[in-house]
């Protein structure tokens, strides 16, 4: 069986990765990984950092990468990249495509492996992010494909609520889990050989990706009074770049600004931590920002979460996160909340509603199975209420 996967950046391709690993290694299995918009060096040094051989699978790198996040270039990105696509899937004849998520880079890979006549298996349906352009790519998604293999039960409703046949959906879990089923926190001697600075408490990581639903925000300034007041707090700050959106500029600007004013090694900025993110996961004492990475994994290691504003708004999360707004006040007040010892006892306690650690090898069985599934879908009414 021919099975092509779609990873446009690290931000999916570091939760899709267990999964790759997992086909890669069913015989019978033919893989190949497509890459596009987020790797500038390409992506073959970030497959063999996450574990995947290169006698494992086939890449097949398109080229194209994102220089600039502007609506402007991502359209024109896009027109090519589908293109570009359809050419890859009528030259390899692929039995099935596998995408993650809800970037807007799938709505250029989708519509070609439907018209190709191909099954499509999307992971990580069904979810809710409301402050993001990701909520109308992801539910556009879902109707386009063959099958879910989603993270939840509340992920699951909504799959069926979009008209999709109990058939076709299938509660696994989030893959990103997998990662993190035997992760040991860094030492200090190990902390100091990655990042080349000693590690002092309290550890704070924080991401900023731009609120894409709205257009005109002030992106740069928003993002500023998330790092500022995490280097405020912290005795080491770990900041790291954003997703390739629209405002992704503005935020990197500040960051770079930040760190040429970081003289004693408090603040660290990377572009991506890779390999050693489920470490630094496991050491740090809290996470900021409006990462998915909060709401879907930090739970299963009891690290307190400060979710800033809409991004993620309305996403199934477990009680280790403190939400909060746009506000700088509210973000120090919600950060002092989080690294207190009240809120991390608390934190130690959630559990995590996106699965179990043990979701690859569930959808593997879903994505060797996709050739046999029926490409005419059946649209599933909903009972309606009688609310005379």
């Amino acid at each position: 069986m021919k099975v092509l996967a779609f990873v446009g950046s690290r931000a999916d391709l570091f939760p899709f990765m267990p999964v790759l690993q997992e086909l890669a290694r069913r015989p019978g299995i033919e893989l190949s990984v497509c890459s596009a918009v987020g790797f500038a060096d390409g992506a073959a040094a970030v497959l063999a950092d996450g574990g995947l051989a290169p006698d494992q699978y086939r890449l097949h790198d398109l080229g194209l990468f994102l220089a600039d996040s502007g609506t402007a270039a991502q359209t024109a990105l896009g027109a090519r990249l589908s293109g570009e696509f359809a050419s890859l899937l009528q030259a390899e004849e692929p039995d099935a495509v596998v995408v993650l998520g809800d970037r807007w880079e799938l709505m250029y890979i989708a519509p070609p492996t439907v018209l190709q006549g191909c099954r499509l298996v999307h992971l990580h349906g069904g979810e809710v992010t409301e402050g993001a352009l990701d909520e109308r790519v992801r539910h556009a998604v879902t109707k386009l494909a063959d099958q879910h293999c989603v993270s939840t039960a509340g992920a699951e409703r909504r799959v069926a609520q979009l008209g999709e046949s109990s058939s076709r959906i299938h509660r696994t879990g989030a893959p990103g889990l997998d990662r993190f089923s035997a992760v040991e926190p860094l030492s200090a001697d190990g902390f100091s050989e990655a990042f080349g600075v000693e590690l002092a408490r309290p550890l704070i990581v924080a991401t900023y990706h731009p609120p894409t639903a709205e257009q005109g925000l002030p992106v740069g300034e928003l993002a500023r009074q998330v790092f500022e007041e995490v280097t405020r707090a912290a005795g080491t700050a770990i900041l790291t770049y954003p997703g390739f959106d629209s405002g992704r500029e503005e935020i990197i600007s500040e960051l770079l600004t930040l760190a040429a004013g970081s003289t004693d090694g408090r603040v660290i900025v990377r572009e991506s931590l890779g390999s050693l993110y489920p470490g630094v996961m496991a050491t740090a004492d809290a996470l900021v920002g409006n990462s998915s990475s909060g709401i879907l994994e930090a739970a299963s290691f009891g690290l307190p979460v400060v979710n800033v504003g809409a991004r993620q708004q309305g996403r199934e999360h477990a009680g280790n996160v403190i939400d909060c707004p746009e506000e700088r006040d509210s973000i120090r007040l919600s950060i002092e909340r989080a690294l207190s010892a009240e809120f991390r006892r608390t934190a130690s306690q959630a559990a995590n509603p996106y699965g179990d650690g043990r979701s690859a090898a569930r959808i593997a069985d879903i994505v060797a199975g996709a050739g046999t599934v029926p490409l005419t879908k059946i649209f599933v009414d909903q009972p309606v209420k009688d609310t005379q």
